[in-house]
């Protein structure tokens, strides 16, 4: 039997009990959008959840994200599968999920009815973002061996370059007079300048975890390894800007919910700059420097001037190595593929 779809309230409540970021800047988005973006931060936190259940074992946790990755690239339509989803993943992560976590699953098939609901061009658009992440998720758990830049990018494409893309595909369907081709080109080097910059933030914590999300060097070199992806993600978050300069100045919800989320981490990877790269201290910005951001992205995102002002203001002194953005996306992105193309590789 088909649980009933949860209503705005409760899927509001679920978002603001399991992201505190996400609840704070998604409800400056124009009403429809906070339904199906918050929805689909949820679609993602579902996968997300199983696949860092540290008690489920790993084969389970891949077949399960695989299983779900097939349901949303099916416009989340198979009653059966739904229901044999949502049982799994109950069993798996009731022992090992944080209790907002695990009331989230519980309410799997509510969220899923009301994605239900939506208008089916959105519907298509969440499905294939988050079937490409969860094959993403599913590809990660066989083992991550980051070599290069290029493997960097492969992992930030499936975990935010793709959520980059649905981000962008929501805002041309929801104003169809933004240029998508431009927008689209942009979306995967946004999403990675936000992923970056928590992957720099948090490179000592997983150290510690014995896992590494940049290339592994040597003693003598890790400095200048740093500094080199400090400046790539800067330059990516250029990028961002130039995502917002392209949407246009009526859309005030949409440029101010990017520019506050850009502004955050701008700050944030200056402080990693300013810092001790050897410090084992996690760089992290105050809540009355939230606040602080939060006030002037409301003034600035009324128009590109003030935004790109206040952007460089905020960056300055951070060096910076921008990358063509297309090539980028054409390296990386699944977006055009058919989710039956996929593969899971084992490296083994």
């Amino acid at each position: 039997m088909q649980q009933t779809q949860i209503d705005f309230e409760k899927q509001q409540e679920h978002l603001k009990n399991v992201s505190r970021t996400f609840a704070l800047t998604i409800p400056m988005l124009p009403e429809s959008l906070i339904d199906y973006i918050s929805n689909a931060y949820l679609l993602c936190r579902i996968a997300d959840t199983v696949e860092d259940d540290p008690i489920a074992s790993t084969k389970q946790k891949i077949a399960w994200l695989v299983s779900f990755a097939q349901f949303c690239s099916n416009e989340f339509s198979d009653d059966m599968q739904l229901l044999s989803l949502h049982k799994q993943a109950v069993d798996l992560v009731q022992k090992g999920a944080k209790t907002t976590e695990f009331e989230l699953i519980k309410d799997m098939q509510g969220v899923i009815s009301r994605t239900r609901s939506y208008p089916r061009k959105v519907q298509m658009i969440l499905s294939k973002g988050v079937s490409i992440l969860s094959y993403g998720m599913a590809q990660s758990l066989l083992g991550l061996d980051i070599k290069d830049v290029n493997d960097v990018d492969k992992y930030c494409y499936y975990v935010a370059g793709v959520v980059g893309e649905l981000l962008a595909a929501l805002f041309c369907e929801y104003n169809h007079t933004i240029d998508k081709h431009a927008l689209m080109i942009l979306s995967v080097s946004f999403g990675e300048g936000l992923q970056l910059t928590n992957i720099l933030k948090d490179r000592v914590e997983d150290k510690k975890r014995n896992v590494s999300y940049l290339p592994k060097v040597v003693n003598s070199e890790y400095k200048s390894m740093v500094e080199n992806y400090i400046a790539l993600c800067q330059g990516h978050l250029d990028d961002a800007l130039a995502f917002i300069c392209k949407v246009p100045t009526t859309e005030y919800g949409i440029r101010l919910f990017c520019l506050l989320n850009i502004a955050m981490a701008t700050a944030t990877l200056k402080l990693i700059s300013k810092s001790d790269l050897f410090d084992e201290k996690k760089p992290k910005i105050t809540r009355n420097k939230v606040k602080f951001l939060y006030v002037l992205s409301k003034i600035c995102a009324k128009n590109n001037f003030l935004t790109v002002c206040f952007f460089k203001l905020l960056s300055h002194g951070v060096k910076r190595e921008r990358r063509s953005a297309l090539e980028l996306r054409n390296k990386v992105s699944c977006w055009e593929q058919k989710i039956t193309d996929f593969t899971i590789e084992d490296k083994d």
